[in-house]
C-alpha cells in the first residue's frame, strides 16, 4: 500500500508551524528564562543573570569555580550583592569586567578579560544581564584564546539563537571582531591563539575613539575678567576617521570644562561644531574659549572629544574607551 499523500501546501504549513514553535521556544529560553548554554562542555558555560538559587544550582551542576560577571562592579545594587553572597557561600571566585552591550569595549577591560580567562580557575560561568551580547563576546574570546576554533566558529557565539542581533547599537559587539579580522587581513595572517592575544592586549583600538590632545602655546598666565581663546590640537591616533558636524548633536566635538582646584565646575563649553573629517594620522586645531574668571588664582582646564548623539545618554566620551583627556593648569592674574 502506498503511503498516504499530503497536499504540498499542507506540508509547507506544518513545516512552517514547526519552525515557528522551535523559534518561539528558543526565544523564550533567551528572553524569559536563563539563556544557559555550554560553550565548552565541562569547562566554559554561559547564561543570563541568574537568581541566587539559580546560580547556586548552576555552580553545583557544573562544578563552576569562577563566575565572570560582565556587568561591572556594582556594590550598591541588589543583584550584585546577591551574586557576591552566593559565590562566597559556595567558595567560588567572582571576577568583574565592565562591558557594554551597545558600545565598543574599552581596551583596558579587554585586557582584563584576557587576563582573567588566562589565569582563572576553571570551569567558568560567563554572564551579563541577558546572556546575549556581552556574554557572546566573552564566549567567543575564550574560544579564540583557549581552543582550536576558527574565527568564524567563535563568532557563532553571537548568533541570534543566544539573543544577539548584529544590528542597531548591539552591532558594536560584532565590530570588535570585525576589527580583529581586518587586522589579520592587513598582515596577511590567519587567526591563532597568540595572534588574538597580541591583538586584544596590545593592538586593539576601539574604532575612532582614540586621540592625542595638546594645548598649543599655553600662556604662563591669563588676565582676570577677560575671556581668552585656548587652542587645542586634536590628533587622530585611532583607526577610523572623526566626522565633525555643525549643530549640537550627531558628530564628534570637543567638550571642555573649567574647574577650581577643589573640583568645583565653573564652566562647560563645546568646540568643533563644524563640517570636517579628520582621518587617522591627521589633526585639527579647535578653539576653546576660556571664560572671564574674576578671581585670580589657579584653575584646571579639562577637555575631551565626545561622539555626540541625538539622545544625550548615548554620547560617547573618548575617555570611556581609554583615550587620555587633556588636563592642564591655568593661572589667572
Amino acid at each position: 500500500m502506498d503511503a498516504p499523500r499530503f497536499p504540498r501546501r499542507r506540508l509547507l504549513r506544518l513545516a512552517g508551524a514547526a519552525a515557528g514553535l522551535a523559534l518561539a521556544a528558543e526565544a523564550g529560553r533567551v528572553v524569559v528564562w536563563t539563556n544557559r548554554h555550554a560553550v565548552v562542555p565541562g569547562r566554559v558555560y554561559r547564561s543570563a543573570q541568574l537568581s541566587p538559587a539559580g546560580l547556586t544550582d548552576e555552580i553545583a551542576e557544573h562544578g563552576i569555580r569562577t563566575v565572570v560577571n560582565l556587568r561591572g562592579t556594582c556594590p550598591d545594587v541588589p543583584w550584585y550583592l546577591a551574586e557576591a553572597r552566593a559565590t562566597v557561600a559556595t567558595d567560588v571566585n567572582l571576577e568583574d569586567v565592565s562591558l557594554s552591550a551597545k558600545r565598543l569595549p574599552s581596551p583596558s577591560e579587554i585586557r582584563r578579560l584576557v587576563e582573567i580567562l588566562d589565569r582563572t580557575e576553571y570551569p567558568i560561568l560567563l554572564h551579563c544581564q541577558q546572556g546575549a551580547d556581552r556574554t557572546g563576546l566573552a564566549a567567543a574570546a575564550v574560544l579564540l584564546l583557549h581552543s582550536d576554533a576558527t574565527l568564524g566558529q567563535a563568532r557563532r557565539q553571537l548568533w541570534p539563537r543566544y539573543g544577539h542581533v548584529n544590528a542597531g547599537r548591539t552591532a558594536a559587539i560584532d565590530r570588535f571582531f570585525d576589527f580583529y579580522e581586518a587586522w589579520l587581513a592587513a598582515r596577511n595572517e590567519p587567526h591563532s591563539r597568540e595572534r588574538f592575544r597580541q591583538w586584544a592586549t596590545a593592538e586593539y583600538c576601539p574604532g575612532p575613539y582614540r586621540a592625542r590632545l595638546t594645548l598649543i602655546d599655553p600662556a604662563p598666565a591669563y588676565p582676570a575678567a577677560r575671556g581668552v581663546p585656548l587652542h587645542v590640537r586634536c590628533e587622530n591616533t585611532a583607526i577610523e576617521p572623526w566626522v565633525f558636524r555643525p549643530g549640537s548633536a550627531g558628530g564628534v566635538q570637543l567638550r571642555y570644562s573649567v574647574y577650581t582646584p577643589t573640583g568645583t565646575k565653573l564652566y562647560v563649553g563645546h568646540a568643533g561644531r563644524l563640517a570636517a573629517t579628520v582621518a587617522p594620522g591627521e589633526s585639527i586645531t579647535l578653539v576653546a574659549g576660556l571664560p572671564p574668571l574674576r578671581e585670580p588664582g589657579r584653575y584646571v582646564f579639562h577637555a575631551d572629544l565626545v561622539d555626540t548623539q541625538v539622545i544625550d545618554l548615548h554620547d560617547a566620551d573618548f575617555v570611556q574607551y581609554g583615550s587620555e583627556p587633556l588636563v592642564a593648569d591655568v593661572t589667572v592674574k
